[in-house]
């Protein structure tokens, strides 16, 4: 059989076109997104039902909540994936933003980019530790897995709550009214429903 006569069968451009594209599905399907291929996850953060927000590892930070005193925390464990990598913004891609760390200060997770207003510092910014956290956002649809309604403060810069409306928690850069929503949708792995 030459090249020009046809087959009884699939033709050869279609049979290759259809081979690339299983390729690059499969390819693209085998690529993991940064948090799976560093496999590093924290599976210990939880909600504070006094501010509303998400921290972690209370022993090890400055334990201090906006509402006054320590933070209290409840409901579920969440599991959220981080590097350590120094980079500005590390491991970001169209569906995770990085460059979330961990407060010394007040023990709160907040966005490094703004460093807000940090209740342990009396109204000065967060004091970031590492490693860089890699928050999920505006998946649709959200898994079954997660919980959705986490946002970014615009007046403190940390992540809380905002299931609960139209109670939004106590917010050191808001006195009086709670956080103030902007920007992405985050959810939140659950890790146990504890």
């Amino acid at each position: 059989m030459t090249v020009d006569e046809p087959s009884a069968g699939m033709p050869r451009r279609v049979f290759l076109a259809a081979g690339l594209s299983l390729a690059t599905v499969t390819a693209t399907a085998m690529l993991p997104s940064p948090a799976a291929a560093s496999g590093t996850w924290n599976t210990d953060w939880r909600f504070c039902n006094r501010c509303f927000g998400l921290v972690r590892n209370l022993q090890q930070v400055y334990n201090r909540c906006p509402a006054g005193g320590t933070h209290v925390i409840q409901g579920w464990t969440f599991g959220i994936p981080f590097t350590n990598s120094t980079d500005h913004h590390a491991g970001e891609t169209a569906y995770q933003q990085s460059d979330w760390r961990q407060c010394s200060s007040c023990g709160a997770l907040y966005y490094h980019d703004f460093p807000g207003v940090c209740a342990g510092r009396g109204g000065s910014s967060h004091t970031g530790i590492y490693p860089q956290y890699l928050l999920w956002h505006d998946l649709n649809p959200v898994p079954s897995n997660f919980q959705t309604a986490w946002r970014f403060c615009f007046k403190c810069s940390s992540l809380y709550f905002d299931g609960y409306q139209p109670n939004r928690g106590v917010c050191p850069g808001n006195p009086g009214w709670g956080h103030a929503a902007v920007g992405y949708m985050f959810h939140l792995q659950v890790y146990s429903y504890t």
